[in-house]
């Protein structure tokens, strides 16, 4: 278990990932300045290994959307949005999440690897991801945390 602190993550990239009240699951980039929830914080490894778990799986869809990466780099948002995810990044400068990539079909929780399932529901996301285009911090914050 590797377990961080807001200020060790300040100013660089990490991925988490969420699971929102109807089962789907999205993946979050910090981009250094995001806000981080403690169950984030708490295993930050286990979020690593289920999203490289999640990239290695078939793609099940297409995207529907997805932003232009630089040529050479992976685009890690439209490979999840292929495999059923949803994916939201951050601005460097903080702010709140904006859905960046979108799948055609969502792939629910139950439909994939428990291990990965059990990673995303550690961060309860409310609504729907299909609904919501921006996911604030105040959003994420949970008081029992």
């Amino acid at each position: 278990m590797a377990s961080k602190t807001c200020a060790e993550i300040q100013g660089k990239e990490y991925d988490w990932l969420g699971c929102d009240w109807g089962g789907n699951i999205a993946l979050f980039s910090t981009a250094g300045a995001g806000y981080a929830p403690p169950a984030f914080l708490r295993d930050t490894e286990a979020h690593d290994v289920a999203i490289q778990q999640i990239l290695g799986l078939p793609a099940t869809t297409a995207a529907r959307f997805f932003p232009t990466v630089a040529p050479g780099l992976s685009n890690t948002w439209r490979l999840v949005a292929e495999r059923g995810l949803y994916a939201y990044d951050c601005d460097p400068n903080g702010g709140p999440y904006r859905l960046v990539a979108a799948p055609v079909v969502a792939a629910m929780a139950d439909a994939l690897p428990a291990a990965i399932v059990g990673v995303a529901k550690r961060v309860n996301c409310p609504g729907r991801f299909e609904l919501e285009a921006v996911v604030t911090k105040e959003m994420l914050e949970r008081p029992d945390e």
